[in-house]
């Protein structure tokens, strides 16, 4: 089930989201708008972990490093933790 959601867009953005429109890569600023809302969300799979992330978190020194490339691997969408950490993104 669908529900109509009011959002203030600053000019800008609004403007990009109907040129991509007018381009035909949607039928309309709602599907543009849900389609790019899905999209950040599955490359951002970390802001709906919540208590569970925080639950993993406290008990990651009691992680083998296999369990944390597992773990890490499925936030990351893949990559390896041990790049992100030697590259620097890492905490």
């Amino acid at each position: 089930m669908s529900k109509v959601v009011t959002s203030r867009l600053p000019d800008e953005l609004l403007k990009k989201v109907d040129r991509i429109v007018q381009r035909g890569h949607f039928r309309s600023r709602s599907e543009a708008l849900r389609a790019i809302i899905e999209t950040y969300l599955e490359d951002h799979p970390e802001l709906l972990l919540g208590e569970e992330l925080e639950n993993l978190l406290a008990n990651a020194k009691d992680l083998s490093d296999d369990d944390l490339e597992i773990v890490g691997s499925r936030l990351f969408k893949g990559l390896n933790v041990t790049k992100i950490v030697a590259d620097g993104r890492g905490p």
